[in-house]
């Protein structure tokens, strides 16, 4: 039986960060992961892999006009997508970044340990049939797609994310169910590349769980620039699955049958944590998810649970903070001097890459008025600012949430081109650092994209200089 201080079950971007900083803190560690590469479905799955399908259909894209830019002699005309070469380049880059984690493991002496995990509680964890013993433990064992009852995938017409990313064929007509991220995300691959693509959300916009104008502005984007069918307030009641096409049964507000050569389930993410022995413990358990406190503890002594299988945002970004967290915890309660921070939720930053891309940091208008702000709001948009149409994409908006007494910015909430490089810089705005006067008093060089922030501050205080 291996003993160490620390064993950390699963290796996405929450295990391997978490395992990584208990081994800084001069903690014995092992990491668990059942499959061959380390990584997690971020890697493998998920956030790498879909942005390289994402950066293809953007350069595809710009291709398309590039007379306008000057450049003559190419017939855009022939272009069409080779999906079979996107593939690989997507594995040739995941693989190398999986190789990368490797490095990290072998850098800060950190045990690999290969198979399948399971908690045998006290302390103990089994892998592939050998008992390894340890003072803490970290669970983080991330998630899968979602299935609804009748359209579970099948591979062929019916897909998750995990099948679309290693597509060779175009699809033809791609139905989508449900525009959440992931959803919009390949919508907006698709579309560029070539497929009809027709969307399908039960909630009244895109993106539900961001700021409402930020979803019905980029519904009006997708339809105009892209042709899409876009379908809110609407289900999918059932599927015919036939040999050369689906056929999809809507219900709702844009009901109707509608014929696809594939349907997309990208209906969200659900918690692994079945199997995984949390019954041998105290842990508490509510639909899959872990309840943990401030420091990512469960009701298990020594045992912590991070990332997709925890209540909080399902994001690559949180869970390695959370594994921070959790290391962090588990080593001051086992005598080393540190002294982990509880991650505040409110100022996670929230990214899709769809084209227009999405960033958006804070509280929504929405979320600040059920929490009693007295809220004012100023948006500007992209198109007067003259870099925006230099880069070709004059669409989108800033939009900043505010408290109206204090002045206090609540929210910053960005659609339209590098967005979610944007929202990263405007982090530093938000939990009254700044007011939205000192906002406006700050200089932005010209010409960037940069300059739509102070100027939605401004709009805040019907004070905006390019309007």
């Amino acid at each position: 039986m291996a003993q160490f201080d620390l064993i950390v079950i699963g290796s996405g971007p929450g295990g391997y960060v978490a395992a990584i900083r208990g081994a800084q803190l001069g903690l014995s560690t092992a990491i668990v992961e059942k499959d061959s590469g380390l990584g997690g479905t971020c890697l493998w799955r998920g956030c790498i892999p879909a942005k390289t399908w994402l950066e293809t259909a953007h350069r595809f894209e710009q291709m398309s006009d590039l007379g306008d830019y000057g450049i003559a002699g190419v017939d855009v005309s022939a272009l069409k997508a080779d999906l079979a070469t996107i593939v690989k380049r997507k594995n040739r880059i995941v693989t190398k970044n999986g190789k990368g984690v490797e490095f990290l493991m072998k850098k800060n002496k950190i045990s690999v340990l290969k198979g399948f995990g399971k908690l045998l509680g006290g302390g103990k964890v089994d892998v592939a049939g050998e008992v390894h013993e340890a003072k803490r433990i970290i669970l983080a064992t991330g998630s899968v797609p979602r299935e609804l009852p009748g359209l579970e995938a099948d591979g062929k017409r019916v897909l998750n994310s995990d099948h679309l990313l290693d597509m060779t064929e175009l699809p033809s007509h791609l139905v989508i169910l449900g525009a959440g991220a992931i959803g919009v995300e390949f919508a907006s691959v698709f579309a560029r590349l070539g497929s009809k693509v027709t969307l399908v959300e039960l909630m009244d916009r895109l993106l539900p769980i961001e700021d409402a104008a930020v979803g019905e502005e980029l519904a009006k984007i997708l339809a105009k620039r892209h042709k899409m069918d876009i379908r809110v307030k609407t289900k999918i009641a059932s599927v015919e699955r036939l040999d050369d096409k689906v056929v999809c049964h809507l219900e709702g507000e844009k009901g109707g049958v509608v014929e696809g050569s594939h349907l997309l389930v990208a209906v969200g993410r659900g918690p692994v944590t079945a199997g995984v022995g949390l019954e041998a413990t105290r842990a508490v358990v509510e639909k899959g998810f872990v309840g943990v406190d401030a420091f990512m503890a469960t009701a298990e002594p020594g045992l912590y649970a991070i990332g997709d299988i925890v209540r909080t945002p399902m994001l690559a970004h949180v869970a390695s903070d959370e594994g921070i967290v959790a290391a962090e915890h588990a080593a001051r309660s086992l005598g080393k001097d540190v002294h982990p921070h509880p991650i505040n939720y409110d100022r996670v930053p929230s990214v899709t890459y769809c084209d227009p891309e999405v960033g958006c940091i804070g509280l929504s208008e929405a979320a600040a008025k059920e929490r009693g702000h007295d809220v004012q709001t100023g948006s500007f948009p992209f198109m007067p600012l003259a870099k925006a149409n230099i880069v070709g994409e004059p669409h989108g908006f800033v939009k900043i949430v505010a408290d109206r007494k204090y002045g206090e910015i609540l929210g910053i909430h960005i659609i339209g081109p590098k967005a979610t490089e944007l929202v990263a810089s405007s982090l530093a705005l938000l939990g009254g650092e700044y007011t939205v006067e000192e906002l406006i008093n700050t200089m932005y060089p010209h010409p960037t994209l940069n300059e739509a922030i102070p100027e939605a501050a401004r709009a805040v205080q019907g004070r905006a200089i390019n309007a």
